[in-house]
């Protein structure tokens, strides 16, 4: 097969992004603060996921995954980005989309000179930041652990086979004679992050292992976009939110995941990050796109690991809570948790559900499907919770501004403030906190805390939500010095 080389590369990994940037183009035609970089950074993710989607699809129709198989999309994709443009040229004549949000009147105060310098030294310490990172991904070859024996492993294979080798079981595996199949540990993850890795190595022709660690660097990109970009939608300034973006992007964990690419789990925090940062949206100024933005990504994260199931489930506690007083929005995690206590001590419950398999909650297993099977045991231990958290400074300043902002906005709520995103982001951040404890204290995913084999990930799941979240804390305790300080756009 001819190598495409390098173009391949370059065409596969921003074809997808500027059509998915041209289509959410069509959502906010409106030139508002943070619109560029919301549609940079959404659109890497989705447009990538989507191509995944279309992969399978491929595979399905055509039994193969080659370069000459893939141009067979490329006219369609290269048509409906033609359409867009289409709609777009005839968009400026009169037609536009109607934005439920309220608008904002124009601001015209620019930021004063000690601002722009700030601005400017944040711009610089997060080009430095990025920039090593690409080095890293450039230059490291792929890390081990879940990289060789799950994601990279299965990219490697499809980009040499040229077609969607199926990954089975190891007891079907043995007894398949026909050697056509191939089994990992983790053969039940879904494919998604493992495409990502194998589609710019099908572009260049052969397996290549930074051509297929890439992709992390532009995630790494896409995140501080996208929170950058609902920062100025949510109405802070410039100066605040690449102080957030600066406190995100500066996390040593996040940084590992995209130095040592290869792993899900960046995908996985941005994809459910860049979800929250959607609906929190949603939840305070009712703005449909937003939602229809929220939807997607938190498909993306199902898409992206089995964890991402129980972040999806979670963000649909949001739309609730923001729909409930501050007596319901107490009422409901209590009666959650008391309706648990009682089929506890009742020795548990069983339910059959169609087309998705069993579910199990009893004194001594927790089942729910897709997810998987888990003992459950009080033998956590906050020794290594302490020590991840505080001591190996993994995180920086996260776990401290967190219980910071739960306080404050605890407060804020109690004195009727925020509206209805703090009682969804409080309520959302307290569910997933919770569920966080009651996996490494009470199940026998424990002894992944003692070993921390995944406490770092799993807590790498919820970073940029969080600090979204700290960021909405931060805007509605300071509003109003807040909205003396924007400039006109940015």
């Amino acid at each position: 097969m001819m190598h495409a080389g390098w173009v391949g590369v370059g065409a596969a990994l921003s074809l997808p992004w500027v059509v998915a940037i041209l289509w959410l183009r069509l959502l906010f035609p409106t030139p508002m603060p943070g619109r560029w970089p919301l549609l940079l950074g959404y659109g890497y993710v989705l447009g990538l996921l989507v191509t995944t989607l279309i992969l399978r699809l491929q595979a399905a129709l055509f039994s193969a995954l080659s370069l000459d198989a893939a141009l067979q999309w490329w006219p369609s994709i290269v048509v409906f980005g033609c359409l867009i443009l289409g709609v777009l040229k005839f968009q400026r004549s009169g037609w536009t989309v109607t934005n439920s949000a309220p608008r904002r009147p124009p601001l015209s105060v620019q930021p004063a000179w000690w601002q722009r310098l700030l601005i400017a030294l944040l711009l610089v310490l997060l080009s430095i930041r990025l920039l090593g990172l690409a080095l890293e991904v450039w230059w490291l070859p792929l890390y081990p652990w879940d990289a060789w024996t799950t994601w990279a492993v299965r990219a490697q294979i499809w980009a040499h086979s040229q077609t969607l080798v199926p990954f089975v079981g190891p007891e079907t595996w043995l007894a398949e004679p026909s050697g056509q199949s191939h089994s990992i540990l983790a053969w039940r993850y879904p494919p998604a992050v493992s495409l990502i890795a194998a589609w710019p190595a099908l572009a260049f022709g052969d397996w290549n292992e930074t051509v297929a660690n890439l992709p992390w660097i532009g995630c790494a990109l896409a995140l501080a976009l996208g929170l950058y970009g609902q920062a100025r939608l949510w109405g802070v300034s410039p100066l605040t939110g690449l102080l957030f973006v600066w406190l995100l992007l500066s996390l040593p964990m996040l940084g590992t995941h995209v130095a040592l690419a290869g792993y899900a789990d960046l995908w996985l925090a941005t994809s459910l990050g860049l979800s929250f940062f959607a609906l929190m949206h949603w939840t305070q100024r009712g703005d449909w796109r937003q939602v229809l933005l929220a939807i997607l990504l938190a498909l993306g994260c199902a898409l992206i690991k089995r964890e991402g199931l129980v972040w999806m489930l979670l963000l649909l506690a949001i739309i609730p809570a923001a729909r409930l007083g501050r007596g319901w929005l107490l009422l409901t995690p209590t009666t959650a948790i008391a309706a648990a206590l009682a089929i506890w001590l009742a020795g548990g419950i069983q339910l059959s559900l169609p087309m998705l398999g069993q579910i199990v909650l009893g004194p001594d297993r927790l089942q729910l499907p897709g997810i998987g099977t888990f003992e459950l045991q009080s033998n956590g231990s906050w020794e290594p919770v302490i020590r991840y958290l505080f001591i190996n400074n993994n995180w920086h300043l996260l776990p401290l501004l967190v219980p910071i902002a739960w306080v404050a906005a605890t407060i804020l709520l109690a004195r009727d403030m925020g509206g209805p995103a703090l009682r969804a982001g409080l309520l959302w951040t307290t569910m997933a906190l919770f569920a966080v404890y009651l996996l490494f204290f009470w199940t026998s995913a424990s002894q992944w805390a003692e070993r921390g084999s995944s406490i770092n990930r799993i807590l790498l799941h919820l970073a940029p939500a969080l600090m979204f979240w700290v960021l909405t804390i931060w805007y509605t305790a300071t509003a109003d010095r807040e909205n003396g300080n924007q400039p006109a756009d940015a």
